[in-house]
C-alpha cells in the first residue's frame, strides 16, 4: 500500500510540474476561449522621490517580455509627455511581430526615456517593474513604481 501511495505522489507530482511549464510557455492557454488574458492593464506612478526628475520631453515605455530568455519586448506601448499616473494598456494589437500573442509568463516593465529611443537603458532613464514579475496576461489591476535611476 505505501509503495501505491509513494507512486501516486511523484505521478501528481509530476503532472503539476508539466502543468506549471505549460502555463510558464503559454501553451495551457491554447484552444481556450479569451478570458482577457490577450491584455495587460494598470497604471505606472513614479516615486515621490523622482518626480521633480520628470522632463516634458521624456516617454515611458511599458514594455512586456519573456522573464527568461532574450530581452526582446513581445509587445510595448508609447506615451509621450506622460502625466503620473498614468492609466495603460497593452493588448495582442501592441506585439511586436505580427502573429504573436500575449500569453505565458510574461514580465511588465516601465521605463522613462530621456531621449525617446527604444533600446537598452541609458544614463538618466528611469525604470520600475510589476511587484509581482513574473505575471500571465489578464490582470487589470497591475501598478508599476519607477524607482530606479540608471
Amino acid at each position: 500500500m505505501a509503495g501505491y501511495t509513494g507512486r501516486s505522489l511523484a505521478m501528481a507530482g509530476g503532472i503539476i510540474g508539466v502543468a506549471a511549464l505549460a502555463a510558464y510557455f503559454g501553451v495551457a492557454h491554447i484552444g481556450e476561449p479569451d478570458q482577457g488574458g490577450g491584455s495587460i492593464a494598470g497604471q505606472v506612478q513614479i516615486a515621490p522621490n523622482l518626480v521633480d526628475q520628470v522632463k516634458p520631453t521624456d516617454v515611458l515605455f511599458v514594455i512586456v517580455r519573456r522573464p527568461t530568455g532574450p530581452p526582446r519586448p513581445i509587445a510595448a506601448k508609447r506615451f509621450d509627455g506622460p502625466k503620473f499616473p498614468v492609466q495603460f494598456e497593452i493588448t495582442n494589437e501592441d506585439v511586436m511581430v505580427k502573429g504573436s500573442e500575449l500569453k505565458g509568463m510574461v514580465d511588465v516593465i516601465a521605463r522613462l526615456d530621456r531621449d525617446g529611443q527604444a533600446g537598452q537603458p541609458q544614463p538618466g532613464d528611469m525604470e520600475g517593474r510589476y511587484a509581482k514579475n513574473p505575471t500571465l496576461p489578464g490582470g487589470r489591476d497591475l501598478t508599476i513604481t519607477i524607482d530606479k535611476v540608471y
